[in-house]
């Protein structure tokens, strides 16, 4: 992707290591984004074992033909979202986001952040190295914490689980390996989004910071491993036993205490 600086965004805001561009006219939306950054770089630093602030570029575009003008390629049907990884950028149409900016940015900046440290590469249309639910698990971590309903949405995510796995509907890993937002069902589609915010959450549970920067490690390596041998070898578990693991935890544990 080309990356050009938009001549209609003449606007720039600067916070730790986060720059947004926009046009005046989005003064209040950059602003919001770099309030939900500056409370989810904590997390990011925390999730992703940063050392020092994480950084990213934010370019709040008016419209489709901004949009392509500023990447160097056509905007596709229902698109909304842009990444440059090689220059950190993140380009967003922001009347077509299908959550509020600051909780978009975040969620984007976390796949950005996985897919640069992991050395992600796409293996066929939407399904990457690494599997969706592990992927979106640790892209969602601030985008959900930085929420204003923060804990009422996971309160009300961990019931839903509980729910499926008393009905025995949780989903298995290995219908998460294609990106979960292709799950054609919208109820369906946002259990497997907080059961993959969830199964993370019990991974840093179990290993902390050590998990990421083991699997990163191997990953960003070795270009032709597989993401379950890394992740067999960084957890003694595979996918299979580690969502079995996954689902007696669901079983016994209180909302309050998953969502710590």
């Amino acid at each position: 992707m080309s990356v050009q600086t938009g001549s209609s965004l003449n606007q720039k805001f600067e916070l730790r290591s986060y720059a947004v561009y926009f046009d005046i006219v989005d003064s209040l939306a950059a602003e919001e984004l770099l309030d939900c950054l500056d409370r989810a770089t904590p997390v990011f630093k925390q999730v992703f074992n940063f050392q020092e602030d994480p950084a990213g570029s934010f370019f709040i575009m008016k419209n489709e033909a901004d949009m392509e003008q500023a990447t160097g390629a056509p905007v596709k049907t229902g698109e909304s979202i842009r990444i440059d990884y090689q220059s950190n950028s993140i380009f967003l149409l922001v009347g077509k986001l299908d959550a509020s900016i600051g909780e978009v940015a975040s969620r984007e900046l976390g796949h950005m952040f996985f897919n640069n440290r992991v050395n992600e590469k796409e293996l066929a249309l939407r399904q990457w190295r690494t599997p969706s639910w592990l992927r979106e698990g640790f892209a969602l971590q601030a985008a959900y914490k930085i929420r204003t309903d923060s804990r009422e949405w996971l309160q009300s995510g961990w019931g839903k689980l509980q729910d499926a796995q008393k009905s025995g509907q949780l989903i298995k890993p290995g219908i998460m390996v294609k990106d979960t937002h292709l799950i054609p069902d919208p109820a369906r589609r946002q259990i497997a989004l907080f059961q993959s915010f969830y199964m993370v959450r019990l991974l840093l549970g179990i290993y902390c910071d050590s998990f990421f920067t083991k699997y990163s490690t191997l990953m960003g390596a070795l270009e032709d491993m597989e993401a379950e041998t890394c992740f067999r070898q960084v957890t003694s578990f595979d996918f299979d036993k580690f969502f079995t693991l996954f689902s007696d935890w669901v079983q016994k544990t209180n909302a309050w205490s998953a969502m710590e």
